[in-house]
């Protein structure tokens, strides 16, 4: 099972969080979300992410047509009409027993760091932003983590920004 982690990061490493009102990520740097959640059929969100998601574009699972949505929460939410697991466990067994050969994760950083830290991680798609951020999210808090990746590609797709893919060595 292929685990595409996808995401938004400040130049000094840190993960732009959606509720940092100080910086928020341009349109262009979406376009990689969408691609690599079409591409799996599939993107798991973290319940914070989610929320964010439905304050900027209302109905989340409109905007993602033909996208398997899959929510992580600890706790219940208002239904939404998106399946809803306990955990990272839970997400791959269900998008498993679907069928599904990828999973797309698009964050946050907690969401992240439950398939970072148990070495799920196959792909890793960055989009660096040219901002340096005080707060932010932090990639791996395992301290015994030290998965290694290579460079599969890199480009600049606007803004600035600089999108880097890296795969699992």
């Amino acid at each position: 099972m292929r685990v595409s982690l996808i995401a938004n990061i400040a130049a000094n490493g840190k993960v732009l969080l959606s509720e940092n009102i100080r910086y928020q990520a341009p349109q262009t740097a979406m376009g990689i979300f969408m691609e690599v959640a079409a591409r799996a059929g599939n993107l798991v969100l973290g319940k914070k992410t989610f929320e964010m998601l439905q304050q900027v574009i209302g109905n989340v699972k409109a905007a993602f047509p033909g996208i398997e949505l899959l929510l992580i929460a600890g706790s219940s939410i208002p239904d939404t009409g998106v399946h809803v697991v306990g955990s990272h466990e839970e997400a791959i067994s269900y998008l498993t027993a679907k069928g599904y050969q990828e999973i797309a994760v698009g964050g946050g950083t907690i969401t992240y760091n439950a398939f970072l830290d148990n070495d799920l991680v196959t792909d890793i798609y960055f989009n660096i932003h040219p901002v340096i951020v005080g707060n932010g999210g932090v990639l791996g808090a395992d301290n015994e983590l030290a998965t290694r990746f290579k460079l599969v590609s890199s480009k600049e797709i606007g803004d600035n920004i600089v999108q880097l893919h890296y795969d699992k060595a």
